[in-house]
């Protein structure tokens, strides 16, 4: 190997040994390790409300299936419903599991970027929400079916059904492409950093900031 190119190896060393202080020196400036521990307390126990309440609603909702599976209609308004609960249970489980993987005895940085995670979680929901656009006339059925005894579907004229089904299906793509984007590693994007903003909070943003900035170093 040529000194000249053993030179920039250790330049490139160099550079990112300095990039990894300054990056343990900011996260030490940020985090008040006593006090992130307490924030992951009270965020974990209320991770587990979540699993709590949303395993309950699972529950409710197959059951409810089960008892209108003769009514194709609220059936699959039901399964549709319940597909979206299991996907919010499924990420409140994962934040869990997330939060009982933090050591506080581990590098800042490492301990910072599961915070870090755990605060993003605003950003599942916001998909989830945005993901619910399309079938959003499922909720509706299903809560009118259950607390009011009203079957929509049975009072809904048969072209307007066929003309939201059509609407909605030609929306799955865009919607498909759009989601795909709202990510941390897109920040740089003006819409999705203003989308993301207005919609979870400047808590959420700054964590998907650092996530975007650690992933920068990491790679």
């Amino acid at each position: 190997m040529e000194a000249k190119e053993l030179k920039k190896i250790l330049a490139a060393y160099d550079t990112k040994l300095n990039e990894k202080l300054s990056l343990n020196l900011a996260s030490f400036k940020s985090i008040n390790l006593d006090k992130s521990e307490k924030s992951t307390q009270s965020i974990l126990r209320y991770r587990i409300i979540e699993i709590v309440v949303f395993s309950l609603l699972a529950l409710f909702m197959g059951n409810y299936i089960a008892n209108n599976w003769g009514q194709t209609h609220l059936a699959i308004s039901g399964i549709i419903v319940d597909i979206f609960i299991l996907i919010a249970l499924a990420g409140s489980i994962g934040q869990v599991t997330l939060l009982q993987q933090i050591d506080f005895a581990k590098p800042i940085v490492d301990i910072r970027k599961k915070v870090e995670l755990v605060n993003a979680h605003g950003l599942l929901f916001l998909k989830l929400m945005f993901l619910s656009t399309p079938i959003w006339w499922s909720y509706v059925v299903v809560v009118s079916d259950f607390l009011f005894n009203i079957d929509l579907y049975a009072n809904m004229d048969a072209d307007f059904v066929l003309k939201y089904l059509m609407v909605n299906s030609l929306l799955i793509i865009p919607l498909v492409w759009f989601l795909n984007n709202l990510t941390y590693k897109n920040l740089h994007i003006k819409w999705v950093k203003k989308t993301i903003r207005l919609f979870t909070g400047s808590k959420t943003m700054k964590a998907l900031e650092f996530l975007n900035d650690i992933e920068k170093f990491e790679n």
